[in-house]
């Protein structure tokens, strides 16, 4: 088994820093805003957010929160494998960046299927969040 450090793409958001942080420090301001057909498949808590995806249960837990620029969260539930999910949120002049950082332990054979995929699907999932954001 071995780590696998992934860097998402820094995306930048029209709100400060503070507004950020306080959005993502706590999961139970997402549940408003899930899609109804989705509410009966997720447990969200202030500091978790679980899915059921595929007969699976994966999600992940906060593990560590540096007001305002930093929330480390963990696997939680059925993850197939270990990982760390850091979400740096740094000032800027007008707004913030944010950034995802994923600490991966993948053995090599998930490490060769799914590598590139989880670049793919963390600068996805960044760029997402920031078009929500900046709305």
């Amino acid at each position: 088994m071995g780590n696998t450090r992934i860097e998402g793409d820094p995306c930048y958001v029209n709100k400060p820093a503070g507004v950020v942080y306080d959005l993502f420090s706590d999961f139970s301001r997402f549940s408003d805003r899930l899609p109804k057909d989705k509410k009966d498949k997720v447990i969200i808590t202030k500091d978790t957010i679980l899915a059921e995806a595929q007969g699976m249960q994966m999600g992940v837990k906060v593990t560590k929160r540096e007001e305002p620029s930093l929330i480390v969260m963990e696997q939680h539930g059925n993850v197939p494998f270990a990982f760390n999910l850091n979400l740096h949120i740094r000032p800027r002049e007008e707004g913030c960046e944010f950034q995802l950082v994923l600490d991966a332990n993948l053995n090599m054979m998930l490490k060769m299927m799914l590598g590139g995929k989880i670049k793919d699907f963390v600068n996805q999932f960044t760029t997402q969040l920031a078009q929500g954001l900046n709305r």
